[in-house]
């Protein structure tokens, strides 16, 4: 009679650990935008160089806010959604560029790509408390996610003082703050 192998439900729990450990990083790593897109993983991308498209997006409080009034700052553009996990880890990275450079012609403008919803704006407005959020965040749509090619979240813009994307960063990035900081400072 066969005995049944002690080892196999060790081998199986093992492989699920396994698996649950590399669908959580690929998470961390990026949290993908719609069915079947994928986002690209280069910190850089041609495709995103030259003019930043002008948008016209509703902050917290209700106002309107474009871009173009941004102009004469570099601005870091963010993209990014309160239930993503790399998003929500680069947070205090960029509330630390908006301390350091807030006086220096500079603006961390934050997108949001929630879905819109009955209470998005208390639901951003309790998470900007929380988290102690310094700079604005703007109720995205669909025209400027297009306008911006977002298919992943977070996703990052460094645009100039005259309005052109000098750099562009996808996913979570190590070190972000460091890395935009001597690109902010060539800028400013």
């Amino acid at each position: 009679m066969d005995r049944p192998r002690k080892g196999l439900g060790f081998s199986l729990r093992l492989a699920v650990v396994a698996l649950l450990v590399l669908v959580c990083c690929v998470a961390v790593y990026s949290c993908s935008k719609g069915k079947g897109q994928t986002g690209d993983t280069g910190v850089t991308s041609a495709q995103t160089e030259g003019p930043a498209p002008d948008f016209k997006l509703q902050d917290l409080k209700g106002g309107e806010v474009t871009l173009d009034q941004y102009r004469g700052k570099v601005v870091l553009l963010e993209f990014w959604a309160t239930w993503c996990p790399p998003c929500r880890a680069t947070v205090p990275e960029l509330i630390a560029l908006q301390k350091k450079y807030k006086d220096r012609d500079f603006a961390v403008l934050g997108i949001s790509v929630d879905d819109q919803g009955e209470n998005l704006h208390a639901e951003l407005s309790d998470f900007s408390r929380k988290f102690h959020i310094n700079y604005r965040i703007l109720l995205g749509n669909q025209d400027v996610e297009r306008d911006y090619r977002i298919w992943s979240i977070p996703r990052s813009f460094l645009i100039d003082k005259d309005g052109k994307i000098r750099d562009s960063y996808s996913g979570y990035v190590d070190s972000f703050e460091s890395k935009v900081s001597a690109e902010i400072e060539r800028l400013l």
